[in-house]
Parts: C-alpha cells; sequence; structure tokens
C-alpha cells in the first residue's frame, strides 16, 4: 500500500520558483560567452590588480601604500585573484562576465526571497519571473562590472532588512550580524551600498518613535529608564552591524585602510560631484550630463521598464496608499514586525530616486546609475499582485485571480521573446510605451557600452579570412572609440589597431555620439544590429581591393 501525500500551495510555489532559478542558471551559463567587453570592464581589471598587489606585498612582508581607488572591490579583487591562479581558464573579460552573472543570480535570489518573507511563495515567484524579465537586468547581469554588483547587494542588505524587521521587538543577533555582513557587501560594490545602514538606523528611530507615540495614546507612561534600556538595546545592535560591515569592506577596500572615515567622506564628495563633461543622447537631443532635463530619471524608468511591471507598481503604491488611511481611519493597524517591511522596501525605491531628483548630478548611459532600484521596484510589483490575488479570493473570484496571473504570465512571454530577438543586448530594450527599440534609434542612447564590438570583430575574423585565406595580410582597423571592446575578439594575428584614419584598412563603430558617420565617403561593408537597428557599424577605408 503506498502512501499518499499532498503539496500544499506553498511548496507547490517554491518548487516553481526552484525550477526556474536553475532554468535561469542553466540558460545564464550557455549564453554567457555571447556577450562582448563592455567599456568599464579595463577599469575594473585595473583597480583589482591594484588591490591583489597590495596584498601580496602586505603579506610579504613589504612596506606598501594602498591604492587610492574610488571603487571599493568585491567584484574586483575576487576576479583579480581567480586569474592569478588560473590564468589559461578564459581570459579576463569571459572570467568577469561569469562572476557578473553570479551577482545578477544572486540580486534575483534575494528578490525571490524577500518577496517571499514577506508575502510568501507565490509572491517570490512572481518577483523572480519579473525581474528575470526586466531585459534591462538581465542584459547587464552578465558584463556590468559595476552596477550589477551593487543591485544585487543592495537588494541583499534589504532581504536581511527585512528579515531584522519581520522579527520585532527582539531580533536575534544572527540577524544584525546578517545585516552588518549585507551592508559591508553593498558597501564594498560602491560607496551607496551605505544606504543599508542609514536605513537601518532610520527605521529603528522610527519604529521607536511610533511605540513611545502609542503608548502615551494609551496613557501608559513612557519612562526614561524604558527609553535608555531601548536606545542601549539598538545601540549595541546598530553599532555592531556597522562594525561588521566595515570590516567587510576593509577587506575589499584597501584604500580605507589608513583613514576609512576620510576616504569614505572623500569618496561620497567624489561620487556626488562626478564631473563627467561628455553628452547624453536623450529624448532626441544631446544634452550635456552635467545640465540633464528633470525629467531624465522617470524618462528612462518609463520607457524601459516592461510595461506589466510599471502597471502593477503603480497599482501597489495606490493599494498601499489606501490601506495607510484605512489604517489610520480605524486605528486598526497592523504590528511593526509586518508593517516594517513593506514601507522600507517601498522606502529603498523611492528615497534613491528622489534623492537624485533633488541632487541633480551627473548622470549618463541610461538608467544604469539608477538600476540598483529596479529589483526592489520588483518586489514591490509583486506584493502588489498578491495583494490582489487574495483580495480576490476573498471575495470568491477565482476567475479573477487566475486572469491576473495569466495577464501576468502572458506579458511575461511576450517580454521573453522579444529578448530573445535582442539577444545578447537586452539592456539595448525599449518597451512599447517607448515605441520599442526602432523608435528609439538616434532618439536615445542604445549599445552605449559597446558590447556589440563582439559581433562585429567576429564578423572581420571571417571576412578576412574569406579575402586572405593565405593570411599574408595584418589589416588595420581604426576606431575613434575606445578600442579594447574590438580588439578583444579580434585575431591578433590578423589584426592591429590603427590610430589614424589615414592607413586604415577598416573604420569600426557603435553608434554613440554618432561617431558611426564620421566619415562619409566610406564604404559600409557590414552592420551589427537587432530588430532592424543599427547598433554596430563596419567599414572599409581603403580605395584598394581588400585582396
Amino acid at each position: 500500500m503506498y502512501a499518499s501525500f499532498s503539496c500544499s500551495p506553498s511548496k507547490r510555489w517554491f518548487h516553481c520558483a526552484v525550477a526556474l532559478f536553475c532554468v535561469i542558471v542553466c540558460v545564464g551559463l550557455s549564453t554567457v560567452r555571447d556577450y562582448g567587453m563592455s567599456w568599464d570592464e579595463p577599469f575594473r581589471f585595473k583597480g583589482g590588480d591594484s588591490k591583489l598587489a597590495y596584498y601580496q606585498a602586505l603579506f610579504s612582508g613589504e612596506a606598501v601604500n594602498p591604492s587610492k581607488d574610488n571603487y571599493p572591490g568585491v567584484f574586483d579583487l575576487p576576479l583579480a585573484l581567480a586569474h592569478e591562479c588560473l590564468p589559461n581558464l578564459g581570459t579576463r573579460s569571459e572570467k568577469g562576465h561569469v562572476w557578473s552573472f553570479c551577482f545578477g543570480l544572486l540580486g534575483l535570489l534575494a528578490a525571490w526571497r524577500l518577496t517571499a518573507r514577506i508575502g510568501g511563495e507565490r509572491a517570490g515567484f512572481w518577483a523572480l519571473l519579473l525581474l528575470v524579465t526586466v531585459p534591462r537586468y538581465y542584459g547587464h547581469m552578465f558584463f556590468n562590472p559595476k552596477d550589477i554588483p551593487l543591485a544585487a547587494t543592495y537588494l541583499l542588505g534589504l532581504w536581511a532588512l527585512v528579515e531584522l524587521f519581520s522579527k520585532l521587538p527582539r531580533p536575534p543577533w544572527c540577524a544584525v550580524l546578517w545585516v552588518g555582513c549585507a551592508a559591508g557587501l553593498a558597501m564594498s560594490a560602491r560607496i551607496a551600498g551605505l544606504l543599508i545602514l542609514g536605513y537601518f538606523a532610520l527605521f529603528v528611530f522610527l519604529y521607536l518613535c511610533v511605540k513611545y507615540v502609542a503608548a502615551l495614546r494609551t496613557e501608559r507612561t513612557v519612562t526614561r529608564a524604558e527609553v535608555v534600556k531601548d536606545l542601549g538595546y539598538w545601540s549595541i545592535r546598530g553599532a555592531t552591524s556597522g562594525v561588521v560591515a566595515l570590516l567587510v569592506l576593509s577587506v575589499f577596500w584597501p584604500a580605507i585602510h589608513t583613514n576609512p572615515v576620510e576616504r569614505m567622506e572623500q569618496t561620497v564628495a567624489t561620487v556626488q560631484s562626478y564631473g563627467w563633461g561628455g553628452v547624453v543622447l536623450m529624448d532626441g537631443h544631446f544634452w550635456q550630463a552635467s545640465d540633464l532635463p528633470f525629467y531624465y530619471i522617470p524618462y528612462w524608468l518609463l520607457y524601459t521598464i516592461p510595461e506589466s511591471v510599471l502597471i502593477l507598481i503603480g497599482l501597489s503604491l495606490l493599494f498601499g496608499g489606501m490601506s495607510l488611511l484605512r489604517y489610520r481611519r480605524t486605528g486598526q493597524w497592523p504590528s511593526a514586525s509586518e508593517l516594517w517591511p513593506r514601507l522600507l522596501l517601498v522606502f529603498a525605491v523611492l528615497f534613491p530616486l528622489c534623492y537624485l531628483l533633488w541632487k541633480d548630478p551627473v548622470l549618463y548611459d541610461g538608467m544604469r546609475h539608477f538600476l540598483f532600484v529596479v529589483p526592489p521596484m520588483v518586489c514591490v510589483a509583486a506584493l502588489g499582485l498578491e495583494w490582489m490575488l487574495r483580495r480576490a479570493k476573498a471575495a470568491g473570484r477565482q476567475l479573477l485571480s487566475v486572469g491576473l496571473q495569466g495577464g501576468v504570465g502572458l506579458a511575461s512571454l511576450v517580454v521573453i521573446i522579444e529578448m530573445v530577438s535582442l539577444h545578447p543586448y537586452q539592456y539595448v530594450y525599449f518597451n512599447h510605451i517607448s515605441g520599442g527599440l526602432p523608435a528609439a534609434y538616434m532618439r536615445d542612447e542604445t549599445d552605449y557600452w559597446g558590447v556589440s564590438h563582439q559581433e562585429a570583430a567576429e564578423w572581420l575574423n571571417q571576412y578576412v579570412e574569406a579575402i586572405d585565406p593565405a593570411g599574408g595580410r595584418v589589416f588595420k582597423v581604426h576606431q575613434r572609440y575606445t578600442r579594447w571592446m574590438l580588439q578583444e575578439a579580434l585575431d591578433p594575428n590578423r589584426f592591429e589597431m590603427w590610430q589614424s584614419r589615414e592607413g586604415a584598412d577598416f573604420f569600426v563603430s557603435i553608434t554613440r555620439f554618432n561617431l558611426h558617420s564620421s566619415y562619409p565617403e566610406a564604404k559600409l561593408l557590414h552592420v551589427v544590429e537587432r530588430q532592424g537597428v543599427p547598433l554596430c557599424f563596419i567599414y572599409t577605408l581603403s580605395d584598394e581591393d581588400p585582396k
């Protein structure tokens, strides 16, 4: 006789999420080589080398001074160490892409488990699916050494804070230590990770204020001893998290070994007033990065986030605001352990965006600098969907629940089909509100990081083999933009990079800054394109027969 068992809905959703996560891992590992080198990678390679050299000298007993790199090295240092130990296991860029993919997976995992912690396993599944079908996030997962590590560790920090605040009023020490470790990793990605500790302090302060106000409203006396005890309790835990975060940061950022406070202050000041002097193509105009229109941030969010996610975020904020008004009207507030994680998540989305709008810093490269708010945005969207599903069930409208999930699933499938058509340039995605990628051509930045140079180089490799199979000639390639992305994939035995236009055989250019139109007399050989939109051009500059 066989034992019968049933699987609860919660476990079924968990198993679905596990299966989806495994599919993402398999697809990512099988396609990671398709992504070309991005513009910032060599700078991070140098940063990793300088940090590794510092530790090598330190452990050998030599007197060294840490580098003044403004970027912490949670991405750079492990990659440099891996390349040092395994120099023949692919190029450094290939290792970096796998490492970047690992951070992307960490962000997906954090989105899944954070949302499940607040809204249950069904909400966690939808958060995972919605985030992986945000093409801008998925595309950056494979080559962005700066913003994907921050996005992942920022969400990891939020997950740690959600766990801590879910166990109010007396969270265990393991939750406190987790916050410290997560904050340290986030700060080790970019100094903006300091926000995690700021959120910790702010929401503890608000929690105590609400606690005392509620006590006074019930005419309970709040004694000085109680306040001192609470402040001592949370100060010890906050200080512990801060110390742990600083210890983690110090491993990945040797620059703070001499004077951590001064170095961090200098870095924050540098980041806030970074003086990039380039221009940004947006809304059909070239804008100075230091003088962007006020709608820069909402423009990029509205045009690059899938419509289904935008709708769910709007509904989530609407229903969340209505719930707060209802709580205030009835006086029946949920417990702090239930309310605080939700408020934290929404605040972690809105505060950075509002701060950027207020400070008006130098921004460029589309939405790259605020990519880290996209994962918590998706978590908010998934929780809004879960709220609607629960309301539909409570109202006995099972068909509505099925329709909502079917609609979101279908919308995700449509985005997946578009991601396949863009592969491996998912990061240039524009939604249908914007008119899609074809409408964005020459209106907005597309392949600003030059990832399409790899495909252009592969085409050139095949082209010269066809016109010169004997291999007796070395061809000269001219570029007006940075060269390393193309050079990485060119056959070094057949090509050399050429500084001047004179004497060059080929000219290769992406569309950024309209550099592809630098030589109108050049003959077009090939265009790397997706959805009919050019991303990279290959021209011949020689008047002679290339054979």
